[in-house]
């Protein structure tokens, strides 16, 4: 017979609170667990005091029973008593020592150091009475004992017996609670299952309409909460079949919307990142020629009184190199043409050659610049780590009036934490994350162009995600701002020792020939008045074929070929510099100059493996390049 059919199961089953108070068992069930639990722990209880009183009371019997057997020297009489005790007490072991710890007597085995937790001991002092025995002939003492100690009873009791018991009392107790568990389950399984099948039927319809089976429906009678539930999701179903149509139209319109905008954003990045690149390389030009003209300039100048002119224009130019350098940045690194090469290097050094770099701007502002010494060893890309902190320097420089910077470090467990503080203007929290982004300068709403183009931090947070590295920032408006990166911990005996320098570039040697080829008049009038202050013989030339003209009448060979990048007649500096070194020497060593920004000119530039510079080209920089690739190529002749 169905056990919901019994006759005295008379409640109406449909409803879910009927349900519940057939499942209310349960907390009887749990009460009853208490119980057993509650008295089977009493009776445990009760059987390990009762073993510990047995022990007590056969230690204290011993001292009660044996002063006058130890003080009469009756051994066997302490012996047979001992016995006797371990016997009805059922000892595992006794025994009796003097005052000074020597056993007199004893039975049974004693415990195992090994073993403490399967024995229990008790021990009790065995002493004279409190009557004078001193002229008692009897007992022929000669000296009464010391506090009247005769000496120790010790008795040992195994716990084995209470281990038993308390093993058939748990058992019994198991057994007990496993036959009420068996019972209630049986007895909420059965009152449950009929409710269970339901909701599994309600919870299947549900599912399938989640994978978009809209025709699905339940098939329950309208009855009590659980047919309510039922009714409700086949009105559910019906109103997601009735708006499905419509909400897959709005899904595909918003998608072909969402999909069009990204193709606008797309197509807007792209047309931004172009116009950088032509826009920098059509301005480079003349920015190149001025900073050429400026060195020459500079470098003839006899008059004191246009100096200052002079450092203005040089100063004005440089402002504009940075600018143009920062926005080379942003196309590289939109190009993803920076290769990362982590290496073990010192944190120390960079930093003071941060410290020279930026001192005298730091003064000139009237700032204190300061560098905490950090003697870390990092493992990362030396040459971006230094860009992100010379940005960082930079822009904390920049918007700092007064007061100071501080760059200091901090090991984090696995990184190092450097951090560029300064006291400068704060940033209000809800634009953390927009100074991040390119142009943006909040102090600078007249667009200042010497306090640059609002790049430094982008090209910080490009170069962080480049790195693996995320750039942090604190700051409140007033109180200035903390910017940090963490750089993984490097390892100071994997440091490559540095490259010994058998020829230091010094000065060019005034021997040397250098090949230009642009076809730009005004730079090659620039390079030209440049060398000559130099003293070294430049050929300046518009194209190949003239160069091959210049160099064959003079009967040499270039040390260094410097070649523009764009040149008339589709050609480029790659062409020039392949065609020369296939006539004059594969190993004449060779830099491309150009104003051109695109990703894809500067990564075919690197696989072509011929050493890259930007314009405007400062020309104590070239000078320098030239004087280490000149010496470098002629040690190499000579081994």
């Amino acid at each position: 017979m169905d056990f919901l059919h019994a006759p005295f199961v008379r409640l109406p089953l449909s409803s879910i609170r009927s349900r519940m108070l057939m499942i209310a068992l349960l907390p009887a069930l749990l009460a009853e667990f208490g119980m057993v639990a509650y008295f089977t722990t009493q009776t445990l209880a009760t059987a390990e005091n009762a073993l510990h009183a047995r022990a007590f009371n056969a230690a204290r019997h011993l001292a009660d029973t044996l002063p006058y057997a130890l003080i009469s020297g009756d051994f066997p009489q302490v012996v047979a008593l001992l016995k006797v005790e371990a016997e009805n007490s059922e000892l595992s072991f006794a025994r009796i020592t003097d005052p000074h710890g020597k056993q007199i007597a004893s039975t049974g085995t004693p415990s195992h150091p090994a073993s403490p937790n399967k024995y229990y001991g008790k021990g009790a002092e065995i002493r004279l009475p409190a009557a004078d025995f001193s002229n008692d002939s009897l007992f022929g003492l000669t000296a009464i004992p010391v506090n009247n100690l005769l000496g120790r009873a010790e008795v040992e009791v195994s716990l084995d017996q209470i281990g038993m018991f308390k093993r058939d009392t748990l058992l019994h107790a198991a057994l007990l609670m496993l036959a009420a568990l068996v019972l209630t389950t049986a007895l909420a399984w059965r009152l449950s299952n009929r409710l269970a099948g339901q909701l599994r039927h309600i919870g299947g319809v549900v599912e399938r309409l989640a994978c978009n089976d809209l025709t699905v429906r339940t098939h329950l009678p309208p009855r009590g909460e659980v047919g309510a539930l039922a009714t409700g999701v086949n009105d559910m179903a019906e109103a997601l079949q009735a708006h499905h149509g419509e909400l897959e139209k709005r899904i595909a319109e918003a998608t072909a919307d969402l999909a069009e905008k990204r193709n606008m954003a797309e197509q807007a990045h792209l047309a931004k990142s172009r116009f950088f690149a032509s826009a920098s390389h059509d301005l480079r030009q003349p920015m190149h020629a001025l900073s050429l003209f400026v060195a020459a300039l500079k470098a003839r100048n006899q008059q004191p009184e246009t100096q200052a002119l002079i450092d203005d224009i040089e100063a004005s130019t440089a402002s504009m190199e940075l600018q143009f350098n920062a926005l080379l940045d942003i196309s590289q690194l939109d190009a993803g043409t920076i290769e990362v090469n982590p290496v073990h290097f010192s944190l120390q050094k960079m930093l003071r050659d941060l410290d020279q770099q930026f001192r005298a701007l730091a003064e000139e502002k009237g700032l204190r610049l300061r560098f905490r010494p950090c003697n870390f060893t990092l493992y990362s890309d030396p040459l971006l780590v230094e860009r992100i902190l010379v940005n960082l320097i930079a822009n904390a420089i920049r918007y700092t009036d007064d007061g100071g910077v501080l760059v200091a470090c901090r090991r984090r467990s696995r990184v190092v934490r450097l951090s560029v503080i300064d006291s400068g203007r704060g940033i209000p929290e809800d634009q953390h994350e927009s100074v991040f982004h390119e142009f943006v300068q909040l102090h600078n709403p007249a667009r200042d162009r010497s306090k640059g183009l609002g790049l430094g931090l982008a090209i910080v947070s490009r170069l962080g995600r480049l790195l693996g590295l995320r750039a942090n920032l604190k700051s409140r408006p007033g109180h200035g701002s903390v910017f940090s990166i963490d750089v993984p911990n490097g390892d100071a005996s994997l440091i490559a020792p540095p490259a010994s320098a058998h020829h230091a570039p010094g000065l060019l040697p005034e021997d040397s020939l250098v090949l230009l080829v642009d076809d730009e008049s005004a730079i090659l009038r620039g390079m030209t008045e440049l060398f000559d202050n130099w003293n070294i013989l430049l050929v300046a030339v518009h194209n190949t074929d003239e160069a091959m003209q210049c160099l064959d009448k003079l009967g040499r060979i270039p040390d260094v070929i410097v070649s523009d990048y764009r040149l008339p007649d589709d050609t480029d500096g790659i062409e020039v510099i392949t065609r020369l070194r296939k006539k004059y020497g594969a190993g004449i060593p060779a830099i491309l100059v150009t104003g051109d920004t695109a990703p894809e000119t500067v990564l075919r530039i690197k696989q072509a493996g011929i050493s890259l510079q930007s314009k405007p080209l400062r020309p104590a920089k070239l000078r320098a390049l030239l004087t280490h690739l000149i010496q470098q190529s002629r040690s190499a002749a000579v081994g």
